[in-house]
């Protein structure tokens, strides 16, 4: 056979594979269509320790029965819902800590409602975290517990560390924006003072929707978030596993709650316009959130293709705070990719759980 001969061969065979796969693709997509598997998601066994308002502080019953003596308690963004650290037992960051013996809680800060409109930063640090912090030293014996706080989470236990250093053992932030000065990111442009006003978001709606946020975070990728997403879905429609995967994923995103209005000015007028945080001019409740109170170890966790919060608002915290203790992890992924990739939770997530537990024992244990 000549040389013409065999590529047209190898075309064929190329067609034909092609077709039997866009046939599997479509019997796969019909089974599915009929039968759409259960999206569980948050299935670590948990007890309820706390309720305040909406709030309600969860602690974790899995794991080995002798845990590390020093609790580590979870905070998420108040966008969303916290499940997303838990979504599935493969993709759990609950679970990656609960194996190496931490003891972990978590807080699921629920679904505001119109009337919750006015809580705002103060709330949210000293009223309901600080409860939280305070039930979980009692219940453990300890007189400071670790901190890991994830998005919107790191800005908060950053905030409560700098404000109560001698309730925080260990502080780690997971892709949190903390400097918002930084120049970088869609989000640290759509929302400058001469851009946006989130004063008239509150006037208009009492609390910022989820539908309005969830919106501003599909423009930040929309090829990626919408046409990609179903074709890559789509590619690996004959995996049970890929597809419960995006099934989970699907319903986190579609599980959007609104943000207290007032929190939501305080976020956007004093982080992202102002950054009073960093420049050490955050007021809470009367105090100064001091930077320079941020003596305790800190871990900082970032995702290299991070395009919600670039990588530099994170690692601004280490540029000023004192701590001699300072810790940089990253991962090449993105925001979400962080807590329910398999990559990070192969090679990241054990050695998050080692940072946590080398640094709770005691001094002459510390490895």
């Amino acid at each position: 056979m000549n040389e013409q001969g065999d590529a047209w061969s190898r075309v064929s065979r190329s067609m034909e594979k092609q077709l039997e796969k866009c046939t599997r693709q479509a019997i796969a997509a019909s089974r599915l269509a009929a039968d759409v598997p259960a999206a569980d998601v948050g299935s670590s066994a948990c007890e309820v320790v706390l309720k305040k308002d909406r709030m309600r502080l969860l602690h974790y019953l899995d794991g080995p029965e002798e845990k590390n003596p020093v609790p580590v308690l979870l905070v998420y963004a108040l966008i969303n819902r916290p499940y997303i650290l838990d979504l599935q037992p493969d993709r759990s960051v609950v679970q990656s800590l609960l194996k190496q013996g931490l003891d972990v809680y978590m807080i699921d800060w629920g679904k505001p409602k119109h009337g919750d409109r006015f809580l705002g930063l103060d709330d949210y640090i000293e009223r309901y975290m600080d409860d939280c912090i305070c039930a979980i030293a009692k219940r453990s014996g300890q007189e400071s517990i670790s901190l890991l706080g994830y998005c919107i989470g790191g800005y908060l236990t950053s905030v409560y560390a700098s404000l109560h250093p001698d309730r925080v053992r260990n502080l780690a932030v997971m892709a949190s924006p903390l400097d918002f000065g930084i120049g970088e990111g869609l989000l640290h442009l759509w929302t400058r003072e001469e851009y946006f006003d989130p004063e008239q978001v509150v006037e208009a709606f009492g609390n910022a929707p989820s539908e309005f946020l969830n919106g501003g975070f599909l423009m930040l990728d929309p090829l990626g978030n919408t046409l990609l997403k179903y074709l890559n879905f789509y590619e690996n429609i004959e995996d049970r596993k890929s597809v419960e995967m995006f099934l989970r994923m699907e319903k986190w995103l579609s599980d959007g709650i609104p943000v207290a209005g007032a929190f939501y000015v305080d976020l956007i007028r004093d982080g992202y316009q102002k950054n009073l945080f960093v420049k050490n001019k955050l007021r809470v409740n009367g105090g100064r959130a001091d930077v320079k109170r941020l003596t305790m170890p800190i871990l900082a966790i970032v995702a290299e293709k991070d395009h919600i919060v670039p990588p530099s608002s994170t690692l601004g915290l280490l540029d000023v705070a004192p701590s001699k203790d300072k810790t940089t992890m990253s991962y090449p992924t993105g925001h979400i990719g962080l807590s329910v990739g398999g990559g990070p939770h192969r090679d990241l997530w054990p050695k998050v759980a080692g940072w946590f537990t080398n640094r709770s024992l005691p001094a002459k244990e510390t490895r």
